[in-house]
């Protein structure tokens, strides 16, 4: 066991993770500063998953680019066989915590009957038997079986490929300093969110998802189509407003200490609570029995999705022109 290490939970499993890394290895970050730091922020709508319409509203890279940002060196490796995966991470687990991104369905703690990952976790010992996990949407840290285990590690379902994937520091030392870390953050996040108009990422994906909300009826599964969208809004490790109260605390702290406006702060908190208040009619739409009063949800969700992807776009092509 890691005996220096020190478990705590948090609002989104990959920044909390992040978070638990920064105060081991003491980089003196919070958990919004990670978030910020790895431009988290993001969006992807797709048409598959748990539900027939599945939303995602952060990016794919948090956790490398939180490392590549400060400058830590960094060991991370997917795609290895069942043996050269476990080996790997009995000798990483040997130097410190490694990272970790399972389908938290197989794990017995979460008592889930749906499938989501990647869900971020901190694995710090393990034996010929048992692994013992530190999961931050929980008080103490996990244990459970290496089957069991392997099973959310090399799970199929996920936003994206699991593969047994793992990351670990090699070199603690930040080679960044921290303001110039947040503006080379903030440029990234920029890009993900203009994504030069493409409509499977950031705002093209927002204005996608908003042009399709409406066609939701046709689902078979829209009642839990909807719930499952404000579950990511506002549940599910977001943080509140699908992560942007999370990128809202950055802007307010080390991007204010970069010397921006802090009115980008101010900004990205009003569109946080817009997503709440998203979040609450798709709660609505699954919780409507008729379908007329579900097709009236679902077309005023769809003008509140599209007045937040306007509200976004603006936000980003600013911040991009300040950094």
């Amino acid at each position: 066991m890691l005996t220096e290490y020190q478990h705590a939970s948090g609002d989104h499993c990959g920044s909390a993770s992040l978070r638990n890394l920064a105060t081991y290895y003491e980089w003196g970050v919070d958990e919004a500063s990670c978030f910020g730091l790895g431009a988290g922020i993001g969006f992807e709508y797709d048409e598959s998953g748990p539900a027939s319409r599945t939303i995602l509203g952060r990016s794919a890279h948090l956790e490398a680019a939180f490392f590549e940002t400060l400058g830590i060196s960094i060991a991370q490796t997917d795609g290895q066989s069942k043996d050269a995966a476990w080996d790997a991470l009995e000798i990483q687990v040997e130097s410190g915590p490694v990272l970790c991104f399972v389908d938290l369905f197989y794990l017995p703690y979460f008592g889930s009957d749906t499938h989501f990952g990647p869900h971020t976790v901190v694995v710090i010992d393990m034996d010929d038997d048992s692994v013992t996990i530190s999961d931050s949407e929980f008080a103490e840290p996990q244990t459970v079986s290496r089957t069991t285990f392997d099973d959310a590690w090399s799970s199929d379902h996920g936003f994206w490929p699991l593969e047994r994937r793992w990351l670990a520091v090699e070199n603690p030392t930040p080679t960044v300093a921290t303001d110039t870390a947040t503006l080379a953050a903030i440029e990234l996040a920029a890009e993900t969110m203009e994504d030069g108009g493409k409509p499977e990422s950031g705002v093209g994906a927002i204005r996608t998802f908003a042009d399709d909300l409406p066609a939701w009826t046709t689902c078979d599964d829209v009642r839990w189509t909807a719930r499952f969208a404000y579950q990511n809004i506002e549940r599910r490790g977001t943080g509140g407003g699908a992560f942007r109260r999370l990128y809202a605390t950055f802007l307010d702290t080390l991007g204010a200490d970069a010397g921006l406006d802090p009115g980008f702060g101010e900004r990205m908190h009003r569109i946080a609570d817009g997503w709440t208040s998203l979040g609450s009619i798709l709660k609505a739409v699954s919780d409507a029995d008729g379908a007329a009063e579900r097709t009236e949800y679902l077309t005023e969700a769809s003008d509140f999705a599209h007045d937040l992807a306007d509200r976004e776009e603006a936000l980003f092509a600013d911040l991009a022109k300040a950094v």
